[in-house]
């Protein structure tokens, strides 16, 4: 599979929001979490593609648009980036599309030495992407709680370069 990632602009938020909503539908329905993606639309897009520290991308395999990438520079401390949001259409997921795409993403950003992110801890599929990708488990942990009440764990990665 053919996979390129291309920078966003204000014309694809809603495109990529409609995706993002799809992909993060399940892990919505399971942990009711009030940060979740899902709950999120083009207007947090637009806000991110106004600012110098946020890179949106869309991601593409085999020509259809599949998915987006969202990266933040931490300015604070050159060189340390945020893998903020991955998402992959739910049809499209389990196939390489996400672990290449991490892979295009770092090389725009040559100056990287450090990569971190976060993502539900429970999470297999998430946790094997990313470890294929060269992150390691820092066993930090992030704890915050849904509607349900329901306790959501992210743990937190990183990749030194």
């Amino acid at each position: 599979m053919n996979v390129t990632i291309v920078p966003a602009a204000a014309a694809d938020a809603k495109a990529l929001a409609v995706i993002q909503k799809k992909a993060f539908k399940r892990l919505y329905r399971i942990y009711r979490d009030e940060g979740s993606p899902y709950l999120r639309g083009a207007d947090e897009i637009l806000k991110w593609l106004e600012q110098p520290d946020r890179y949106v991308y869309k991601i593409f395999a085999d020509g259809l648009l599949c998915g987006g990438i969202i990266i933040f520079e931490r300015l604070e401390n050159p060189g340390e980036y945020y893998l903020a949001r991955l998402y992959i259409l739910p049809e499209m997921q389990r196939k390489g599309i996400a672990n290449a795409a991490i892979t295009l993403c770092e090389a725009e950003f040559p100056n990287a030495r450090r990569w971190t992110l976060d993502f539900p801890a429970d999470q297999i599929a998430n946790r094997r992407c990313y470890e294929k990708a060269g992150y390691t488990d820092t066993s930090g942990r992030i704890l915050r709680f849904g509607k349900n009440g329901k306790k959501l764990v992210l743990a937190i990665y990183e990749k030194n370069l």
